[in-house]
């Protein structure tokens, strides 16, 4: 008993010792991209962070969903004044990788303009200016990086980049960005092994991809430097020294590259255990004896915005279902609704999708939609509408998880004959378990391989041993160092061709006279 007494406070010792190592880290998430599921998924990890410890500021464009203690939000006004303009049958066919990219960088522009020119945003400077260093690390979702120059304007706390959409943005910024004809790049549909066609358009957007990535940055900069000081190193410069970045994707469906030590992997990091549904949708889920349906757009887009001949298209093929639906419908005054059919303006999408019962998907192939689906294995009919949906839409069709409808020649026959193929050819739910079960098997949880990151950026000084050289050079250095080399060579042998040729000419002419 009395050796039990003594090896208790020892052992408690140790494990308090170990969980103090990064205790009371004061962190500041930045999550400025104005998309609400970057802000669900920002906020997902600093909740993480608060429970192990830390105390979280998080610049936000969304209000907080929860409270927690030793949480602090400040929500950014002007994020989302594009959302107002908004069409969703001109989006739905506008799938060029270039319109992509416009699109994206565009957004990026104003909101991050309206954003840092935001009260909430000067109030939140005000409170902190007068701090040496309030922060000691920051965490910054980039697309809108005009919010780097916080991290000298702070006192140059230690630094991770995180991306909840992809790849590209951080590629971009550390070095990694891939072979420029057989990487497929990431806003477009090609996977490897690209035909000839695909690898020449591949090095076509690769390039406009180069040029417009750089002249977003540069137009950022001088919105960092507006606000935070025209001394603030260029935002690029910030952001390649950032120790690490978490990268919110998975070979299977983003391909597989060479990546930097410095770039993360954390797919799904926003999946959650499932847990029991509310009575109501349980019991609905439960009773459904021929298999269930869900139906949403995500955060972005919603189902309620559609056109009301659309919206009756779905309501007419879903009534002749044996399948119960779920729709996440934003307005309860919708009309004529078949009794298979439940609506509500939210539902616990990760955990509908964890029900066995659940037979089909149909969604817009957003990122984190997707990645949800795969990871329960639940096949899909998508309906893509902007940016990166139709690529990822195509790149699953094209792979037997998917069947794509076009929301712009939407009809019954369609929708039906959609839903009919995924339902009762099996190969879709077959190849998607396979997927699902890729996707889960990993080393390490997500959520734990984040913190561990974060926290060993907190406990360690020095990270530029993760850092390759290519972080800091340019793509087009990268590309053209082999023929600068060859080409160096070349000339040189011809100049010391021409000497010998000079000197030898020279000593002829000597014996001559």
């Amino acid at each position: 008993m009395m050796q039990v007494c003594r090896t208790f406070p020892l052992l408690a010792f140790f494990w308090l010792t170990e969980l103090g190592l990064c205790s009371a880290s004061n962190i500041l998430v930045i999550s400025t991209v104005a998309s609400h599921s970057h802000s669900i998924w920002c906020n997902k990890l600093a909740e993480l962070l608060v429970n192990r410890g830390h105390t979280v500021t998080i610049l936000d464009t969304d209000p907080p969903r929860k409270k927690l203690v030793n949480l602090t939000t400040y929500t950014l006004e002007g994020a989302y004044t594009y959302h107002e303009e908004l069409d969703y049958v001109e989006l739905s066919v506008l799938d060029s990788p270039k319109y992509a990219m416009d699109f994206l960088h565009e957004v990026g522009l104003v909101s991050c303009r309206n954003m840092l020119l935001s009260s909430t945003f000067k109030r939140f400077l005000s409170e902190h200016s007068n701090e040496k260093k309030p922060f000691d690390l920051i965490v910054h979702d980039i697309y809108c990086d005009c919010f780097l120059g916080l991290v000298p304007y702070l006192g140059n706390p230690k630094l991770v980049l995180l991306t909840v959409f992809g790849e590209l943005q951080v590629l971009n910024m550390k070095g990694s960005q891939g072979h420029m004809v057989h990487s497929p790049l990431q806003l477009t549909h090609f996977s490897h092994p690209m035909s000839f066609d695909e690898k020449l358009k591949n090095l076509f957007y690769t390039l406009y991809n180069y040029y417009i990535f750089h002249k977003y940055e540069n137009l950022i900069d001088g919105y960092s430097k507006e606000v935070f000081g025209q001394s603030t190193p260029h935002v690029l410069e910030i952001g390649k020294s950032a120790a690490v970045a978490l990268v919110n994707a998975h070979p299977i469906l983003d391909g597989a590259k060479y990546y930097s030590p410095a770039i993360v992997h954390i797919p799904g990091f926003h999946i959650d255990e499932p847990k029991k549904l509310d009575a109501e949708i349980q019991a609905f889920l439960d009773e459904a004896k021929h298999g269930a349906i869900y139906f949403s757009l995500g955060t972005n887009l919603q189902s309620s915005l559609m056109s009301e001949d659309r919206i009756n298209i779905f309501l007419n093929t879903f009534k002749k279902l044996k399948q119960r639906v779920l729709w996440k419908f934003e307005d309860k005054n919708i009309k004529n609704i078949p009794d298979n059919v439940k609506i509500s303006k939210w539902f616990s999408q990760n955990d509908i999708l964890a029900h066995p019962n659940l037979k089909l998907f149909i969604t817009h192939n957003g990122l984190l939609s997707t990645q949800e689906a795969i990871y329960y294995g639940i096949p899909m009919i998508s309906m893509p509408f902007f940016v990166d949906q139709h690529f990822i839409s195509k790149k699953l069709t094209k792979k037997g998880i998917a069947v794509a409808l076009s929301y712009a020649t939407l009809s019954e026959h369609s929708v039906q004959q959609a839903i009919e193929e995924v339902l009762t050819n099996n190969s879709y739910t077959k190849e998607i378990k396979r997927w699902s079960k890729i996707f889960k098997d990993l080393p390490t949880k997500p959520k734990e391989l984040a913190a561990y990151w974060i926290e060993h950026v907190l406990k360690n000084e020095d990270h530029k041993y993760l850092q390759p050289p290519e972080t800091f050079l340019s793509t087009f250095e990268l590309i053209f160092f082999d023929l600068k080399t060859i080409l160096g060579t070349i000339l040189g042998l011809v100049i010391a061709f021409l000497a010998c040729s000079c000197s030898n000419k020279k000593q002829i002419k000597l014996k001559q006279n």
